[in-house]
């Protein structure tokens, strides 16, 4: 699946250099401070404190005249990773002697001292000392020593005396637990580039395999497991393919995996960004593209290519999913329509932010209908949050997004609609019921016209929005009925809308502050009718005193009804369509209306 990828990043790097993965590149947030060769002696150059923003996804720093060189140089000094230090005690981070990354904690407690300064130097002056008990590993620098030659003593010595001669991190909060970190440049910014891009491949090509002990020579070549999204050690034995000879999943040959190594540190920086979806477009095979994006942000189409859900792991990015995608867009074929079914008055309709009967073209409108009516806005940032991370104390919101969002995404952002009809099925009834408990009747209101709309649009068979004015304007019918046998009921579905009618106006009589809403909860949790009559007929006893005279036909034919009509199965999205819609009781009949 990687080889696709590879290929249509190979094209983006040749025709945009190393520039396309350090553009992306985000510093770790810390002080920078680049210190310039100038007339024979070191001076600092600029000092900037860099941080990424989570909430704006802006990075406060990068307006610096030297944000893009600090970019690049910080991209070429950094380790693969804290296993694979230059520095044996793990204080310095960084990868080169033109460079000094620590933690400014490492400073303030005196890890950072003259013997660690000069370990770290020492080791640079001799890169293959490091190396030495490592046949593989030197095998691999030799290659590189050759090509390179030896670092240059000369400019390592000169900062090397600076480093120990001088207070580097002046003028720095050390205060605050982030990063500090220098680079050394010369007036020269080509030169610049070419010392830090040869130092850096000084230390990433015997260090860039997962292990070295996977390494195998080949037509003159090595090859060698890659460490990018790959987890093998020896604690991990089971990982291995014991039924081949070469046990490891892959080898790759020192240019693969340099341009393997290259992919991941762009999606890094795409990821660093918050940019968890991830498109290769390859429908071109001479123009072949990678494309990023976050949650909110609207993806182009994709007639043929990958798809890649990438998310921040210990030591780098992992790919978490990997599918090929055909025709994706967010285009839909046949336009969404919102409806009003549960009936909600006009002039309350037109207060609502919600348009409806307008036709909706793209997907993206519709995952923002669901995010805003029924996750409450929380969706789009928690498609990918880690569940002891989700900030979201209603405990039915939070399994709902935990327990369905992989559908969601799927559907979203590879066009699946497998299983997305039960998904909505089963969450949206959940947090309608849940809306109710809390008393959000208009938030419920909504919740069914997009409910109810989404499994019609989904499922040209689905009844509930259809059947809810019929049943509305039989029950309308039935309790308007001057006699018991004109007020009968026709089904086992009008009846429980019915039951909620019911419900709601006896809380209705209740002159207390108190919400009432959890009333009702025990009629969704019953399907019996013998307690539901019970339950009614306790409520009828408790607030009969408040029911008007006006109304007290309609109440008297509701009522009989709901004792007398021989219920076969009750329906709870019925109840609570009847509990949160306007109560017929109250509506206005055509003579009052001309009055």
């Amino acid at each position: 699946m990687l080889k696709e990828p590879m290929e249509a990043f190979e094209q983006m790097l040749q025709k945009k250099s190393d520039r396309l993965i350090t553009d992306v590149h985000i510093p770790k947030e810390g002080t920078y401070r680049i210190i310039e060769m100038s007339d024979s002696e070191w001076k600092v150059r600029t000092t900037v404190d860099i941080s990424f923003d989570k909430k704006t996804g802006q990075i406060v720093g990068q307006n610096c005249s030297d944000y893009q060189l600090i970019q690049e140089l910080d991209y070429l000094s950094k380790l693969l990773e804290m296993n694979k230090p230059i520095d044996p005690k793990k204080v310095i981070h960084s990868n080169n002697y033109l460079s000094l990354a620590v933690k400014k904690e490492s400073i303030i407690s005196g890890k950072l001292s003259e013997e660690v300064l000069k370990g770290y130097y020492k080791i640079l002056r001799e890169p293959l000392s490091k190396y030495e008990k490592k046949i593989r590993a030197k095998q691999l620098y030799e290659k590189v020593e050759e090509r390179l030659g030896k670092p240059d003593i000369e400019v390592l010595s000169q900062i090397e005396t600076y480093a120990l001669n001088h207070d580097l991190w002046e003028g720095m909060d050390l205060g605050k637990k982030n990063y500090a970190k220098v680079f050394f440049v010369f007036s020269d910014i080509q030169k610049t580039r070419e010392y830090y891009a040869g130092e850096n491949e000084r230390y990433l090509i015997p260090n860039i395999y997962n292990n070295n002990i996977y390494n195998v020579e080949s037509q003159n070549e090595i090859l060698g497991l890659p460490n990018n999204n790959m987890g093998m050690n020896s604690k991990k034995p089971f990982l291995e393919n014991k039924s081949r000879k070469v046990k490891v999943p892959y080898l790759l040959n020192q240019s693969e995996v340099i341009l393997q190594t290259k992919l991941f540190d762009y999606l890094m920086g795409k990821v660093s960004q918050k940019k968890y979806h991830i498109y290769v477009d390859n429908y071109d095979k001479e123009e072949m593209e990678i494309r990023a994006y976050t949650n909110r942000e609207v993806p182009e189409d994709v007639e043929s290519g990958y798809y890649l859900y990438c998310q921040m792991g210990k030591n780098g990015i992992i790919i978490h999913r990997a599918d090929v995608i055909t025709a994706y867009t967010t285009h839909l074929d046949t336009p969404f329509y919102l409806k009003n079914y549960i009936q909600i008055p006009e002039d309350m309709a037109e207060k609502s932010k919600l348009q409806y009967n307008k036709a909706i073209e793209n997907l993206w409108e519709i995952k923002s209908l669901l995010d805003g009516v029924f996750f409450e806005g929380k969706l789009s940032s928690n498609f990918n949050t880690e569940p002891s991370d989700l900030k979201i104390y209603n405990g039915v919101l939070k399994q709902c997004i935990l327990g369905n969002r992989d559908t969601l995404t799927a559907w979203f952002w590879r066009g699946e609609v497998f299983r997305v009809k039960e998904t909505i099925d089963k969450f949206s009834l959940a947090l309608i019921r849940q809306s109710i408990l809390e008393g959000e009747i208009w938030r419920a209101m909504r919740q069914f016209n997009l409910r109810w709309s989404l499994l019609e649009y989904l499922d040209k068979e689905w009844r509930f929005g259809k059947d809810m004015s019929k049943i509305r304007e039989q029950l309308k019918t039935h309790i308007n009925a001057k006699t018991y046998e004109g007020g009968e009921f026709t089904s086992d579905d009008e009846y429980s809308y019915a039951v909620g009618q019911a419900v709601s106006y006896l809380l209705y009589q209740s002159k207390s502050n108190n919400k009432k809403e959890s009333y009702v909860n025990p009629f969704l949790n019953t399907k019996n009718p013998e307690l539901i009559r019970r339950k009614i007929l306790e409520l009828y006893k408790k607030y009969n005193y408040q029911i008007s005279h006006v109304n007290g036909g309609r109440a008297t034919q509701l009522f009989t009804q709901i004792m007398e009509y021989p219920v076969k199965k009750i329906n709870p999205e019925w109840i609570m369509a009847g509990f949160v819609s306007i109560s017929l009781i109250f509506e206005k009949n055509e003579a009052e209306e001309d009055k």
